[in-house]
Order: C-alpha cells, then structure tokens, then sequence
C-alpha cells in the first residue's frame, strides 16, 4: 500500500510547504518550515489523526532557513532520523546556510537585503544520514526515492514515490501562471539538468515548497521555454 497524492499531506509551516508521508509503519516529513512550527505541525497532524512520534525520518530538500527552521525542535519531540546532501551538511551543523542568488532584477535586491540584515541563521543540528546522490528508502510500504538535483543550491534533493509524484522543495516554484521557474538559484545550468532528471521519472505531480502542485505538462513546458531561451 502506498499513499496516493491524497495522502501526502502538505502542511504550510510559515512561508513553505513540508509534507508529511503517513504509513502503517511510520511516517516521512519532507523539510521542517520556519522557526516556532512546531505547535503548528502537531495540530496539523491531530486533525488527521496522526501525531508527530509517527515521524521517522526528515528529508530535507535543502537547508536555507524556511525549511529548517523548526527542524531541531521537531527532531528532539519526533526522535526521527535528519537525512540531508553532503553538501547542505555543514552549513546545518553550523546553524546558517547562504542566501541563494536572485534569478531576476527584484530578488537579487532582496538577496542584497537579506545579506545585509544577516538573514538565514537558525538552530543548529547534527544530521543523522549524509547523502551524495541516492537514497532509497523502502520500509513504509512504498518506494521512496531521494536523490540530487542541483540548482536552487547545490545540495537540493528531490523525493519521488513509487516513482508516481515528487517534492521538489525548491528546485520548483508555482507562484507564476506561465512557468515553474524559481526566483532565486546558485546555478541555472544545474538546475535545468535537475529538471531534466526528473522528467526522466514517471511523476504526473511534483509538489512544491511553495505554490500549488505543478502538473508534469506545466514543467514540461516551463523547461523547453528555459532551454531555448539558453540557446
């Protein structure tokens, strides 16, 4: 049995979305939301008749601080397991990830600003499992698939199930009617590829930390719209 996309539960945790994967056997939290959600999430999951001891595992798709923000203090009450990419590690071991780059004329400013406001620390953690490109995780009952794709930062992960539908974090944003394009990337040629990587993948659905579901015809058209603008 596996959860179909009415069961993945998408929980707005301050300015994003994390998901949450119930199973007979437990459950996976996708990303930890902004500081203080942590009262939020447990209500969230009463309403569904789940509590926050389910969790066994945290993906996190990437570390900036709207996705782990209440990572620590979810951890500490869920004793679930953190899992990241090598190359977010550090960078949550230490309680601060950098600002990404704006893709556009408005977020540049705003990473300017952020920079020197010194946003993005938050409380530090040691993760539990460091991965560098795949991961797959098959006890709850489905086929959970975590693995790299660059762009947004360089250690963004994407998780698919059973190969059906994904969360993409950032790697992905809904906020425009006419492309899934994010505003803010370290590297948009990576970031192109890691699009490619999952069109390679059955997913009808990719879920993103912020917007709505993204169809698969809508980043089909949002990446030939961006490759030929490239070229």
């Amino acid at each position: 049995m596996h959860p179909d996309p009415k069961r993945v539960i998408p929980i707005k945790l301050g300015t994003s979305h994390c998901y949450f994967l119930p199973s007979q056997n437990g459950a996976v939290l996708i990303d930890a939301g902004n500081a203080k959600k942590e009262h939020h999430l447990k209500s969230v999951l009463t309403v569904f008749e789940h509590d926050i001891s389910d969790i066994q595992y945290i993906i996190l798709t990437h570390t900036h601080h709207d996705h782990v923000g209440s990572l620590a203090e979810i951890k500490k009450s869920a004793g679930a397991k953190v899992i990241v990419h090598k190359d977010e590690a550090e960078y949550l071991k230490k309680g601060r990830t950098p600002l990404p780059k704006g893709t556009m004329l408005s977020t540049k400013i705003k990473v300017r600003l952020g920079k020197m406001l010194r946003i993005g620390a938050y409380p530090a953690i040691e993760p539990d499992f460091i991965i560098t490109d795949e991961l797959t995780l098959g006890e709850f009952g489905y086929v959970l698939k975590v693995f790299s794709t660059p762009g947004h930062t360089a250690g963004s992960l994407s998780i698919t199930v059973d190969d059906e539908f994904a969360m993409v974090g950032d790697t992905m944003f809904n906020i425009r009617p006419d492309t899934v394009y994010p505003p803010f990337a370290n590297d948009q040629a990576a970031l192109l590829s890691s699009w490619n990587r999952l069109l390679e993948t059955n997913c009808q659905i990719f879920y993103p930390s912020h917007g709505k579901p993204i169809e698969r015809a809508k980043l089909e058209k949002s990446y030939e719209k961006a490759v030929r603008k490239i070229k």
